[in-house]
């Protein structure tokens, strides 16, 4: 059976001064068509035509080179006031790390092995890649225009990822979350996003155990069609007659175990991919907020330091004062519309999503019901 795959993303919407900002784009059309393990590493085919032209490039990146397009993108725009599209996390693509995985989650005499997830990853970074090329800002950077126009990936620099520098920032940002904010629509907006980040992340980890589940139910399957075929192995006349009907029955059972392969294969390519790019947007939400809490902070420091300014340095500290009020005022205005896209973006995938989800699971047990049925008509027409 031929597994339907869904790819499409939909549109953010833009309003106000992102929409006039945004014509024009996406400047690329681009499908990650597929990976391959290459030693160590996998590679991903992209197929990338210039908005306008008919020539299209086939180009092969790694998934450091998504990260270090990622850290440019980052450091060389403002992204105060930003929801920056997230970037997925790199899979395993060792293949004992992936059977050791699929043994715990599966259990050690499971009999299904799951296979690596290149069709996902294949997905999330084309999802990835999508947001990016629409963003106002970040679909027009020529780190973008050059990631995806050259043959050969941009020579990246080591990315530092050390612990030290991931406990600092998670400090950082939790000293940020207990600031109390000034604008009452900030005020909400915060809860809100907190309370997002919860459920999104519990609603991932949630699904991720349905899918779990699946497959285990799948294993069980496949361990009771093995049974039924191997129970007798006496040939007398009545054991044949038996075997034919456990024959049937193991074909039946085959074709269940089949059917939640199906679903969980397809669970975590449709709505498990949702939900793990929303938990993802969750913390670059929260991100915005506390860069927004940054500039607020280098606005009201530069306040007091105004009130108690010397003659002398009273010009330089008007001169920091306006500046930070300047900085404070501009990301707080393009916070508001970056929450306006993104809730929009938000609901129409959300649409989406759950629209695909549904039909296909409603095909996938039509499908599989008619292969029932045959099994069970095959048996009520045996002749014992």
């Amino acid at each position: 059976m031929e597994e339907e795959k869904t790819n499409e993303v939909p549109n953010t919407e833009q309003n106000g001064d992102d929409a006039e900002t945004s014509v024009g784009l996406p400047l690329y059309n681009v499908t990650v068509q597929g990976a391959v393990k290459h030693g160590e590493s996998v590679m991903f085919t992209l197929q990338v035509k210039k908005a306008g032209s008919d020539d299209t490039n086939i180009i092969l990146r790694e998934y450091e080179d998504f990260e270090w397009l990622h850290h440019n993108l980052i450091n060389n725009n403002e992204t105060n006031g930003i929801i920056i599209p997230p970037l997925p996390m790199k899979s395993l693509s060792d293949p004992k790390s992936a059977e050791s995985i699929s043994k715990k989650q599966l259990g050690d005499q499971t009999k299904v092995l799951k296979g690596d997830q290149f069709d996902l990853d294949c997905k999330t970074l084309h999802i990835y890649l999508l947001h990016m090329l629409k963003h106002p800002l970040f679909g027009k950077d020529q780190n973008l225009a050059q990631f995806l126009a050259e043959k050969e990936a941009p020579v990246r620099a080591r990315l530092n990822k050390g612990l030290m520098t991931r406990l600092s920032s998670a400090i950082d940002n939790a000293r940020k979350g207990s600031v109390k904010d000034v604008d009452e629509f900030y005020t909400k907006e915060r809860q809100m996003s907190a309370e997002f980040n919860k459920c999104t992340k519990e609603l991932l980890s949630n699904f991720n155990r349905l899918i779990v589940s699946q497959w285990r139910l799948s294993s069980s399957y496949r361990t009771v069609a093995t049974d039924l075929t191997t129970c007798t192995a006496d040939r007398d006349e009545e054991l044949v007659k038996l075997n034919k009907i456990l024959k049937l029955l193991s074909e039946g059972v085959e074709d269940e175990a089949a059917s939640w392969e199906l679903r969980s294969t397809q669970d975590e390519t449709g709505l498990g991919c949702y939900f793990d790019v929303m938990s993802r947007y969750s913390e670059s939400l929260k991100e915005m907020h506390y860069r927004r809490i940054t500039d607020m902070n280098e606005f009201n420091s530069c306040e007091k330091a105004l009130e108690k300014a010397k003659p002398a340095k009273k010009a330089a500290a008007e001169e920091a004062f306006n500046t930070a009020k300047g900085n404070y005022e501009k990301t707080t205005e393009q916070g508001k519309r970056e929450i306006q896209s993104f809730k929009q973006m938000r609901l129409k995938y959300s649409e989406d999503a759950l629209s695909a989800h549904a039909e296909l699971q409603m095909k996938i047990s039509q499908d599989f019901y008619t292969q029932l049925f045959h099994t069970r008509k095959a048996l009520l027409e045996m002749q014992v």
